[in-house]
């Protein structure tokens, strides 16, 4: 995926463009990029790319806007990174940012009445070549966790995404979401019952 400029001047690093990716620790490019390093700035981007992408597939965000609304995450990021203190989780940061933007994304597709839903099986369709019939159950197993979670309020899919399919700790869900450890815990109780519930009556 390559970020694009946004439409109002703000220049973004496409991340396919670095010919060599810098080393160094998260905090150490973190210092560079807020120092003015583009390359710094393409660095993070590489490193925390695909994370942003799945957490907005499975918090709902279909193929057609993703990129867009990932590119919105990048922005963001980009426009606030100089405030950012150094020593702080950037990961937790950049997953609460993700979060966000796919919340705006919601109230945005919310207003609009020709919504196309979003599909799990068109996102994930599993390369050619692969056995049909582990192809149909992947396929199965695919539709029913997009039904499950679409299923969940929107807290509790966030929360569940997070912790169960990104494997964050319960801290770091916290950090990420700007609440509690026990209403992290609350929430993804109340999610697995309802995932639960869900699952049964339509086994």
């Amino acid at each position: 995926m390559g970020i694009s400029p946004p439409s109002d001047g703000i220049s973004l690093p496409a991340t396919s463009s670095l010919a060599e990716p810098l080393s160094g620790s998260e905090d150490s490019l973190i210092a560079a990029a807020q120092g003015g390093s583009v390359r710094a700035f393409e660095a993070l981007l590489g490193a925390h790319e695909a994370k942003v992408l799945r957490v907005l597939r499975f918090l709902g965000v279909p193929a057609a806007d993703r990129e867009d609304v990932a590119q919105e995450v990048f922005v963001r990021v980009f426009r606030h990174l100089g405030g950012f203190r150094r020593g702080k989780p950037f990961g937790a940061w950049v997953y609460r940012v993700t979060v966000n933007s796919a919340h705006d994304w919601r109230q945005r597709s919310a207003r609009r009445v020709d919504e196309v839903p979003w599909t799990a099986s068109a996102d994930l369709a599993p390369a050619g070549g692969a056995d049909p019939e582990a192809e149909v159950a992947t396929d199965f197993l695919r539709r029913r966790l997009e039904a499950g979670l679409a299923s969940l309020s929107e807290r509790e899919r966030t929360v569940f995404v997070l912790r169960e399919l990104e494997g964050l700790e319960t801290t770091d869900v916290a950090r990420a979401l700007g609440i509690t450890s026990i209403t992290v815990r609350r929430h993804l109780s109340r999610a697995r019952e309802h995932l639960r519930c869900w699952l049964e009556t339509r086994s």
